[in-house]
């Protein structure tokens, strides 16, 4: 599981084909108009932009939510185009029906499983922690964090909501479902990830999840983002990114971080993570900065070539083989 999400209702599910050439000049208003569009505090006047580019960009990096709520509550929405206003807010419905269903049911999935520790995980943990509204991030993927030597009395607790489907990565994580929806129960930050008891020890309660569940402390939630966008080559849709400036934005322990990215092997990511979200978000740039490892000549010129290919938001088909080159780079 990852954090690519489905286009609507969901999040967007990786990006689809189809991309289009843009110049430098048009690059520059699509971020504006893209930082506007994503700020939780926006300008008073939508930035020039195509209205198509915009909304195709919006619609595949899983922002379109977020935006029409901005177009429809904001004076952002007197300067956009109708057409525009009327796509995104068929997205922002969906999205936010969507999100409904999934939180009520992961929240009764793990009622009955109260005494087995989980760590909710990715935009489960994020939307209501992160996010000044339900249907701002959608929720994509439900995943949540389970030690190994509690699977089997999870399973057990949770066998009248769903069934064991399958097991991946080497049985680290374990995959649930009712027909409708799926949960990934993984050991790991991220996907395929070992065992991590300090993802346990430092949680946060979580209490409208039960008793034992928790959200990951404000450090390893940063991780594990990074973690997933470093599976994706860093050209994860862009509501990770969101997730990122959010996150930065909590006052981190520099050196918990730090440490932990190069012990699980995100040193690289990290590092390219950070120029991306500097990129896409100068205003928490120093925030960004202050959690980049230091890295040697050849693997920061590495690291900068994936970060250039990931830093156009417009661009949405990948050459063959782009993909797996740019994990080869950054990813653990």
């Amino acid at each position: 599981m990852n954090l690519r999400t489905q286009a609507a209702p969901g999040a967007p599910g990786g990006l689809p084909p189809g991309a289009r050439r843009v110049t430098s000049g048009g690059a520059v208003a699509l971020l504006d108009a893209l930082r506007a569009l994503t700020s939780f505090s926006p300008p008073a006047v939508l930035p020039d932009c195509e209205p198509g580019l915009l909304g195709d960009v919006l619609v595949a990096h899983g922002l379109a939510p977020l935006a029409s709520f901005q177009l429809e509550h904001t004076r952002l929405g007197a300067s956009a185009p109708e057409g525009l206003r009327e796509r995104l807010l068929a997205q922002y419905q969906g999205v936010a029906n969507d999100n409904v269903l999934k939180m009520v049911t992961l929240r009764g999935l793990l009622r009955p499983a109260d005494g087995v520790p989980v760590v909710l995980l990715d935009a489960a943990a994020y939307i209501d922690w992160l996010y000044p509204h339900l249907a701002f991030r959608p929720v994509g993927d439900l995943r949540v964090a389970l030690a190994a030597g509690d699977a089997q009395r999870f399973a057990d607790a949770i066998r009248g909501g769903m069934q064991l489907e399958r097991t991946e990565h080497g049985g680290r994580t374990a995959i649930f479902g009712d027909g409708r929806l799926t949960v990934a129960a993984q050991e790991g930050l991220f996907s395929g990830a070992p065992a991590d008891p300090l993802l346990f020890q430092r949680s946060t309660p979580y209490l409208a999840f039960g008793a034992a569940a928790a959200r990951p402390s404000a450090e390893d939630a940063l991780l594990g983002t990074v973690g997933e966008q470093a599976l994706l080559g860093l050209r994860a849709p862009l509501i990770t990114y969101v997730d990122v400036r959010e996150l930065l934005r909590l006052g981190l322990d520099r050196e918990y971080v730090l440490a932990r990215a190069r012990a699980l092997g995100l040193a690289r990511a990290l590092h390219g993570v950070s120029r991306l979200a500097a990129l896409f978000f100068p205003d928490v740039a120093d925030a960004a900065a202050a959690v980049r490892p230091e890295l040697g000549a050849a693997e920061r010129l590495a690291v900068e070539r994936v970060v250039e290919a990931a830093s156009d938001p417009a661009r949405l088909r990948q050459l063959r083989g782009e993909d797996a080159a740019a994990r080869l780079v950054v990813a653990p």
